[in-house]
């Protein structure tokens, strides 16, 4: 398999394609991207596709993310459940088919929304989600502005910042290109003014390895936010991806990241429907980076962290 494409594929495989699950323990996946080819009752908004809208939409009516595709891979490798994060490539903030599956599922997927955090409305219809929809969280990600600040950690976005910090929802960043440690800095001082909200780095605030080594790629700004107890480190496949490209161990830079955060301020996360890899492969890659620490340790970044962090309907003021 190199693609999602074909990682769809081999999921609707039977049971006996995959020998065992892929850890000695049970994982929690905090980042799988649900997706279906059923444009009349789901339209499609893709124009924040990575790779073009054309083409993620054939990409969506070829080979769907629907849950039946992937519980069977999550129960192949050993995932007991996860966060559904809304997909911006194909429905930007369009949470409806997330929250559908989810309440079908409320076993299984655990839902991350997607909300303008501009909007005047949006703060409410977080609180009406939580409740309604027990969703665990919400997810911002973009650019910077000409200015070169992030909307959603500006004094803009206060209003949704205070719905997420009295409801105790998860809020999860990935901020966009050469202004992330600028964003690595605000989100710290986010975290100690809000102090309720668990904020989740997409792929650890995406550090670059090949051009710092010595830290395996954290700026000063990463570094500073070890101080701060409710940020939380993604580990996913695209990192995992990107420390190949750095030319560097994931077992190296997975030890020096818990040595930095701890392994219970760290989650993982599969990228299913985003990442074009050998899933399956990427999965063994990730359990077998973080074989030098404690049993405990990797049952935390695996699954004990993420339970507490993503939490239905908010874990309340």
């Amino acid at each position: 398999m190199t693609s999602t494409l074909a990682a769809a594929a081999a999921a609707s495989l039977p049971g006996a394609a995959f020998s065992k699950p892929l850890a000695p323990f049970k994982l929690y996946d905090t980042h799988a991207h649900f997706y279906t080819n059923e444009p009349d009752k789901y339209p499609f908004n893709a124009k924040g596709a990575r790779y073009g809208a054309e083409r993620m939409i054939a990409k969506a009516m070829a080979t769907p993310m629907k849950p039946e595709v992937i519980f069977k891979w999550w129960d192949e490798v050993g995932i007991e459940m996860g966060c559904g994060v809304q997909y911006n490539s194909t429905y930007a903030t369009d949470n409806r088919y997330l929250l559908d599956i989810a309440a079908k599922y409320p076993k299984r997927i655990v839902p991350v929304v997607i909300l303008a955090p501009l909007d005047a409305e949006s703060p409410a219809t977080l609180a009406r989600m939580a409740k309604e929809n027990r969703i665990s969280g919400v997810r911002f990600t973009g650019s910077p502005d000409a200015s070169g600040n992030f909307v959603f950690l500006s004094d803009a976005a206060a209003p949704m910042w205070e719905a997420a910090n009295k409801l105790g929802l998860a809020i999860v960043l990935m901020p966009l290109g050469d202004k992330v440690p600028m964003a690595m800095k605000r989100v710290g001082e986010l975290a100690a003014k809000y102090p309720n909200v668990n904020i989740v780095l997409d792929h650890i605030g995406f550090p670059k390895p090949g051009e710092l080594p010595a830290t395996f790629g954290l700026t000063p700004e990463h570094l500073a936010l070890a101080q701060r107890k409710n940020v939380y480190y993604k580990y996913t496949t695209l990192l995992i991806e990107q420390v190949h490209e750095a030319k560097v161990s994931p077992k190296e830079f997975m030890s020096h990241m818990v040595g930095v955060y701890g392994a219970e301020h760290m989650v993982w996360g599969s990228d299913i429907g985003n990442s074009e890899v050998d899933l399956n492969d990427y999965v063994k890659q990730a359990v077998d980076s973080t074989e030098g620490l404690k049993l405990g340790q990797r049952k935390d970044i695996f699954y004990n962290t993420a339970k507490k962090v993503f939490v239905p309907g908010g874990r309340g003021g």
